[in-house]
């Protein structure tokens, strides 16, 4: 367990930081869109007089820098296209990014401002640091849950 607290990406912007060095991630996320739009469409009813009027969706292991908000910006887009499809206003959507309490947790505030000010429906935004291998929040609470990818750290191999 102590490791899990203690294991994290390269902070702030530098050279080798995790947010200069994680396009093959950006990738995987971009890749994931087709999913997660399925998954709101799963989650909303075909008809306008069942949409629900509250969503809360989470991202386990948001990392930092430009990935941070990526998949939530893809559930987002994808609850607006689906509401407005109904003519309905879309839901107040509450937005929870969940990473490890090493994380970079400025550089995710900084992308939550960015989120709220992309849209039009009230969005509610936080953070939760911790590790998702223990329990982060209350049953029933969230509608959408993502988590993309993980690093891994390896010892070094000292013969090497």
């Amino acid at each position: 367990m102590a490791s899990m607290l203690t294991v994290h990406m390269n902070q702030r912007q530098g050279e080798t930081s995790y947010a200069r060095n994680s396009f093959v991630q950006n990738g995987e996320q971009k890749r994931m869109k087709p999913l997660i739009e399925t998954a709101i469409l799963d989650l909303c009813p075909s008809t306008s007089t069942l949409l629900p009027t509250k969503m809360v969706i989470a991202d386990l292991g948001c990392s930092s820098g430009p990935n941070a908000i990526a998949l939530v910006l893809i559930a987002v887009e994808a609850i607006h296209n689906h509401y407005h499809q109904f003519l309905q206003p879309p839901p107040e959507v509450s937005v929870l990014l969940n990473d490890l309490p090493d994380n970079d947790f400025n550089m995710v505030l900084k992308s939550l401002v960015t989120l709220r000010r992309s849209n039009k429906s009230i969005v509610m935004t936080g953070v939760l640091p911790g590790s998702f291998y223990e329990r982060l929040f209350t049953s029933g609470s969230l509608h959408l849950v993502c988590s993309s990818n993980s690093l891994h750290w390896n010892e070094p191999d000292p013969g090497v």
